[in-house]
């Protein structure tokens, strides 16, 4: 086939999500025999619920419907609503509940939904890189809200003040990368200045439930003008099925179902009837974030003995982002270091940040405590021999 007829569009033309790079470069020196500690990777271990198995294998056993209802089952949104009635005391219909195809299908429909090609859109830096590919795949301009350079690897949410014009804005709450959860004053702060300058508030919680010193609501225990996308994936332990939500207003209802008939036709029947059971599983759940907190502690303690290091312990999420300026070296020179010599992978901050991701780092201790403990040891090893 003669390629040259073929030329990408300009919208196609994104950023790589380095992370995945990564992610296949540390596979291969795996296939070759080394030993590799994943530390790049948001991902929970692989605890899947007894509950789930057992009910995947009943499910494979019926006479299942092949496609379901384009904004899900009926009996998994009625799972969610009572979900959010039990944690945020909060009553959502329903039927303004969508199901979609991983937080990623939520995202798509939100920003095709909300937004026309040209308008702007509001994130702040460090920021999962999803939302800034989306967004430009769509024509749709990013404002990119950068940290202060005394303080690179926190949110200073307070910065929107001085950005005009916006017709959007994405928190992301706990934050991937850097683990920082918004309190109660800076919740009701970023909702209202949303609400009084009539900006679109899309508020990423697919963390939630993953939080150490406090828990942080939802947007929507300040009020119902925000839209709340979730996922399976983190908190609930269901990564890979592909399979998560959003809470959108009545105004966007119809829109978000034609888009999603057109698009995904439906989310996966399996993932959605065997999700009905992991809101069984909560104690569970909620015993994976202890263990997530005891793997924070104990990296937190060994980081802390790198000197030139600079971090802060996270509040939420599973995730240390670290500023590694003082080693006059970039992070993806850097990275791709570690993982050669000691076989420890981590991620880059160039996918997070846009003005100094070169000069961070994120380490992710999700999985099992005794290999994170392992690694980040090893880590601390490695910086004492050559810095």
């Amino acid at each position: 086939m003669n390629n040259n007829f073929f030329f990408p569009s300009k919208r196609s033309d994104i950023d790589s999500f380095k992370v995945m790079q990564l992610l296949s470069d540390a596979s291969n020196l795996e296939n070759n025999g080394k030993k590799i500690y994943h530390l790049e990777l948001g991902e929970p271990p692989q605890i899947i619920p007894l509950v789930l198995k057992n009910e995947v294998e009943k499910l494979l056993s019926c006479n299942l419907p092949g496609y379901t209802p384009s904004n899900g089952i009926e009996e998994l949104r009625k799972k969610i609503s009572n979900f959010y009635k039990f944690k945020y005391k909060l009553d959502i219909n329903h039927d303004n509940i969508f199901i979609t195809t991983g937080s990623s299908g939520a995202f798509l429909l939100t920003f095709i939904s909300c937004f026309d090609e040209g308008q702007k859109v509001g994130i702040f830096n460090p920021v999962y890189p999803a939302y800034r590919n989306i967004l430009r795949s769509l024509n749709i301009k990013v404002i990119e809200i950068f940290p202060d350079d005394s303080d690179i690897c926190s949110i200073n949410f307070k910065k929107i003040e001085k950005i005009k014009n916006l017709d959007g804005l994405i928190i992301s709450n706990p934050n991937n990368p850097n683990g920082q959860v918004f309190s109660d004053p800076e919740l009701d702060y970023i909702y209202n200045f949303c609400v009084k300058n009539n900006i679109t508030l899309i508020s990423d919680e697919i963390y939630h439930g993953i939080e150490f010193e406090k828990s942080s609501n939802s947007i929507l225990n300040f009020g119902a003008k925000a839209i709340v996308i979730n996922s399976f994936s983190k908190y609930f332990l269901m990564p890979g099925w592909r399979l998560g939500w959003a809470i959108i207003p009545d105004s966007l209802r119809e829109n978000f179902l034609k888009l999603s008939q057109n698009l995904f036709i439906s989310s996966g029947n399996i993932a959605q009837y065997s999700a009905i059971k992991i809101f069984e599983c909560i104690d569970q759940l909620n015993e994976t974030v202890k263990q997530y907190s005891i793997s924070r502690e104990k990296v937190y303690k060994l980081l802390s003995d790198i000197k030139g290091l600079n971090f802060k312990k996270p509040d939420g999420a599973f995730y240390f982002y670290l500023d590694i300026t003082k080693f006059n070296i970039n992070s993806e020179e850097l990275a791709k270091k570690i993982l050669n010599e000691i076989g420890v992978a981590l991620t880059p901050g160039t996918d997070f940040d846009k003005k100094f991701g070169l000069r961070t780092l994120r380490l992710a201790f999700s999985i099992d405590n005794q290999k994170v403990i392992e690694a980040v040891t090893k880590l601390k090893k490695w910086f004492e021999q050559n810095y």
